[in-house]
């Protein structure tokens, strides 16, 4: 008789599912980001802090389906060889390809014309310097000479150079390349998008047609149809000349709320909205409510009603304005998100 073993296989998709779901819960207990912290060991220099055979492949593969939003954070130079980030980044001599130079500035004698490094001008007692060339003394910096920028001169073979090669070595598995020819990863934090909060809520990946997804009974779209959705609205304001609206919600930094507890501070908000208004979320710790038909001073009056409603403990900062150009999106997204991208 076939007994099935306690927990299923590893490539089992019921158990690749209730593994990402212990991701997604453990981002938002972490406060609904996550983020990798600089380790040495790491493979990339980087690890996430977080438990599972392959966190690093459930991130993207969530992010993937829209359950987690990624924002860049670093780029890591890697060996083309062995793909080890353990790099010795230096200047070498282009004839000897020796990295023992020395850094000096040069210094350009005007009678003569004469550029060379300091230690090829021969001091003089009273501090002068002579130079190499035409034997004369030079005593006054800025009127009989200048100091230019700095050189390099190899120890090995004497060359001086303005503009060594930059080589790169490999201190895993001792590969030597020009810098430029290291390969580079990009490395992502990720938030956890309305989706992923809803899938936390549930205990369960979203099917497909799950695409808009609720936070508490506040009906939130993902970003992409949130975004599409103001698009066509702007088409109608441009065409029909319909007056349309936004109000943006950021979530205070340090705030200290959760995810049901940010559930419940958007129910107040949808609670204030019209039946044809719309809440998206665009980031992390952005919100959007499309208002179509809604003229700047009822977006604003709108505006008010909610934080009166919320009270002084709000953690939401809000914000109107109509929009009847494209450049009034752009401005309104950099007032509230100068640091990310839009």
């Amino acid at each position: 008789m076939n007994v099935r073993a306690p927990f299923p296989d590893r490539s089992d998709d019921v158990w690749v599912e209730q593994r990402r779901v212990r991701l997604l819960q453990q981002i938002g207990e972490l406060g609904g980001t996550i983020s990798p912290a600089a380790e040495p060991a790491a493979k990339h220099g980087y690890r996430f802090n977080a438990a599972g055979p392959d966190v690093e492949g459930d991130l993207v593969a969530l992010a993937k389906l829209n359950y987690l939003e990624p924002r860049f954070l670093d780029r890591v130079r890697l060996c083309p060889r062995c793909d080890g980030h353990h790099l010795n980044v230096r200047e070498v001599c282009p004839t000897c390809h020796s990295a023992y130079l020395t850094s000096e500035g040069l210094f350009h004698h005007f009678r003569c014309g004469y550029v060379g490094l300091p230690s090829e001008f021969l001091p003089e007692p009273d501090g002068s310097v002579r130079c190499p060339k035409c034997n004369k003394g030079m005593h006054h910096l800025g009127t009989e000479y200048d100091r230019l920028g700095k050189a390099f001169a190899c120890h090995a073979c004497a060359v001086v150079s303005e503009n060594p090669p930059v080589e790169a070595v490999c201190l895993g598995c001792s590969a030597r390349m020009p810098a430029g020819n290291t390969v580079s990863v990009n490395v992502f934090s990720y938030l956890l998008t309305s989706r992923g909060a809803e899938a936390v809520r549930c205990g369960r990946l979203l099917e497909d047609e799950e695409q808009p997804v609720l936070a508490g009974d506040a009906r939130v779209f993902r970003r992409e149809m949130i975004l599409e959705f103001i698009r066509h609205q702007m088409q109608r304001q441009q065409q029909l000349g319909e007056p349309f609206s936004l109000l943006l919600a950021t979530w205070l930094e340090g705030d200290g709320v959760g995810i049901e507890d940010r559930a419940a501070w958007l129910d107040r908000v949808k609670r204030c909205l019209r039946s044809v208004d719309l809440v998206g979320q665009l980031g992390d710790r952005l919100y959007v409510m499309a208002l179509p038909r809604a003229k700047g001073r009822e977006a604003e009056a709108l505006r008010r009603r909610i934080e009166k409603d919320l009270g002084p403990m709000s953690p939401l900062s809000l914000s109107a304005c109509e929009i009847k150009a494209q450049k009034d999106l752009a401005v309104a997204l950099a007032a509230v998100l100068p640091s990310q991208e839009n």
